[in-house]
């Protein structure tokens, strides 16, 4: 029995038939997106104030987009363990990473096996800004930034800070500082900020680099801001950029999918999160958390993280940190 002959016409026009067929298919998915419930993956502690703001931001999600998200906490490795999990997850918008920007800004310039590709990250939009600061307990000796750096320079190596761990945005805003002003502290690093709170008050520690919703909620005295502005919740603290030095705020953190994400589905996600971020819910959250709510879009929060990378890597190659 003879084969029946397809003509090379009709074997092109199946193939082309079956291209334009698949490239309906993601089409088709973006447009349904989302269809079950989204998991945002927080690379912090639960109980922290970047934790509170993920679950007020899952909350103010569901009726945007008509599906729940839950809010999965997978702290450590420097923030790596929950970017880690998302980039191992498929690439189609149902899980995200709620996480400051450090993963992709300091973590490729001094971990030698990253977990995860540094460009494997799309970042959706900026949710969230810490603002951080020097501060000491209500005991301390310590009334102003001014006498905390004569001690500084009287003794070297003699007054004590914590932070949330080598090569955190806390412990690199401070060894950037303290370069700058040639003095040298003891940096004593620890697993979050909260864990180095009772040695601060106990006076373990001189002095700690913490949130400005720490520093209200337990009455620390703070010395000095890591910002360029002044804080409206503390007006009369001066900020690094008052001495004349310009150490960039790096507390800040979003939303990131991974790379391959469908056009259509980052672009819902943008939007989505522009509303939540600017909603007067989530603005409140922020608000009595002592966080700055600034939404950046796609284009602005990639920028930002770009040139933060090229500023820490500058950073990281003279201070020769441990990995």
């Amino acid at each position: 029995m003879k084969k029946p002959v397809v003509s090379r016409k009709a074997i092109v026009g199946a193939l082309a038939g079956a291209l334009a067929f698949a490239g309906v298919l993601p089409i088709a998915w973006s447009q349904s997106y989302p269809s079950k419930p989204l998991t945002a993956i927080l690379t912090l502690p639960a109980g922290s104030t970047v934790d509170v703001l993920a679950r007020v931001f899952s909350q103010q999600i569901e009726p945007r987009l008509k599906q729940p998200m839950v809010v999965d906490n997978r702290p450590g490795a420097g923030l790596m363990l929950g970017m880690q999990v998302v980039a191992a997850a498929p690439a189609d918008g149902y899980m995200m990473a709620f996480s400051p920007a450090t993963p992709l800004t300091i973590q490729p310039h001094r971990t030698k096996k990253l977990p995860y590709a540094a460009d494997g990250f799309i970042p959706v939009c900026q949710t969230f800004e810490n603002t951080f600061m020097l501060a000491v307990p209500a005991s301390s000796p310590f009334k102003d930034f001014k006498s905390f750096l004569a001690e500084a320079k009287a003794n070297p190596g003699k007054l004590r800070y914590g932070h949330s761990g080598t090569g955190s945005t806390p412990h690199l805003m401070a060894a950037e500082l303290w370069r700058d002003l040639g003095v040298n502290l003891s940096d004593i690093p620890y697993r979050g900020e909260t864990a180095y709170l009772p040695g601060l008050i106990a006076g373990d520690i001189e002095a700690g680099i913490v949130t400005s919703s720490l520093a209200q909620q337990q009455k620390l005295r703070p010395l000095l801001i890591f910002s360029k502005e002044h804080s409206k919740w503390f007006p009369d603290v001066p900020t690094t950029t008052d001495l004349g030095y310009n150490i960039p705020p790096s507390g800040y953190g979003g939303i990131f999918v991974r790379t391959g994400t469908p056009q259509a589905i980052v672009e819902k996600l943008e939007s989505t999160c522009r509303e939540v971020v600017n909603s007067a819910a989530y603005q409140a959250s922020a608000e009595s958390l002592l966080q700055s709510a600034t939404y950046l879009d796609r284009k602005a929060f990639s920028a930002r993280i770009a040139e933060e990378s090229r500023s820490k890597a500058k950073l990281l190659s003279v201070l020769n940190l441990p990995e």
